[in-house]
């Protein structure tokens, strides 16, 4: 959902409360919802109109859409003054302004406590547990959180970066967030079985490379290697590109991937999708480098499962 629709919503919202006398005397929700949007649709200026800004979500669209540091804070500020506890103008300043990765990890740790106060206040930890991406209020939180896990991440502070990504997943069940493949990766990494076993239970609907794949690097890192050639195969059932992607890596390097990018950038169940994954996750592939060369080997003899230890 993009930061105009949440707009919108936010606006729905409001117009709601404002007629909750209406809907007591029988107009319908469906009534008023279109009349917004009539009342809405009429609103909107020309596009060559300039409109001043008015919201915390006019200064934050107007940061979103100018580079120079300076105007973006000032636009991010401004906000700021209309909304003290807006999370995402908070967390957009923290990022224009660090200097430091440890200056932003400070920053995000002071926010996420100001924002853990704001989700106790409203009653969205007693309430909304589960279901964080689907309440509107309770997104900026949820952006907040993610732009820490990643953060941990790019750090190397793995272990908090495991703790975030449950707890990310505690909040949003659904995981609108894809926060299950990093935390799949991570396992990985750790040699985690029963969490990645777990994770990958919780979200067993479609078989995606992106859980078949750290799967197959964390059995390969165990010495299981018959249950890695298993996710080995299960992968290039899922992705017709598998065998093409581990041969690149084997006997190109991986710098030779981005030449297989193609016109259209990230596809599901192609090549792009494994390099997406790949790129995204060196910390678990540069920690098992003879993986992709084995891995390469065995996808070409599917049937030899005795291969895994040559």
């Amino acid at each position: 959902m993009s930061r105009e629709t949440e707009k919108v919503l936010k606006q729905l919202t409001k117009y709601m409360m404002e007629h909750q006398d209406e809907l007591r005397n029988g107009v319908s929700e469906n009534d008023l919802a279109q009349r917004f949007m009539e009342e809405y649709n009429a609103s909107l200026q020309p596009n060559d109109v300039l409109e001043e800004p008015q919201t915390a979500d006019d200064y934050m669209e107007l940061a979103e859409n100018v580079s120079a540091k300076k105007k973006k804070l000032e636009y991010l500020s401004k906000a700021l003054e209309l909304e003290p506890d807006n999370l995402d103008a908070s967390r957009m300043i923290a990022e224009v302004s660090a200097k430091k990765p440890e200056e932003l990890l400070d920053a995000f740790s002071a926010l996420l406590e100001k924002g853990d106060f704001l989700m106790e206040r409203e009653g969205y930890f007693r309430d909304g547990i589960g279901e964080f991406w689907g309440i509107l209020e309770t997104r900026p939180y949820m952006r907040l959180r993610h732009s820490y896990f990643e953060l941990l991440i790019q750090c190397g502070m793995m272990s908090k970066a495991v703790n975030e990504g449950e707890r990310l997943l505690e909040l949003c069940e659904n995981d609108n967030l894809g926060i299950r493949y990093e935390l799949m990766h991570l396992y990985a990494y750790f040699e985690n079985e029963d969490g990645a076993l777990a994770l990958h239970k919780k979200y067993d609907g479609y078989e995606e490379s992106q859980m078949l794949l750290p799967l197959a690097v964390l059995y390969y890192k165990k010495g299981i290697f018959e249950r890695s050639i298993e996710y080995l195969r299960r992968l290039a059932k899922v992705n017709k590109d598998a065998k093409r992607f581990f041969r690149i890596v084997s006997k190109n390097g991986p710098d030779k991937l981005l030449e297989e990018m193609g016109l259209y950038g990230y596809r599901p169940f192609t090549i792009e999708e494994l390099i997406d994954e790949y790129l995204t996750n060196r910390h678990l592939f540069d920690s098992a480098s003879y993986f992709f060369d084995w891995a390469y080997r065995n996808m070409r003899k599917p049937s030899q499962s005795t291969a895994a230890s040559k």
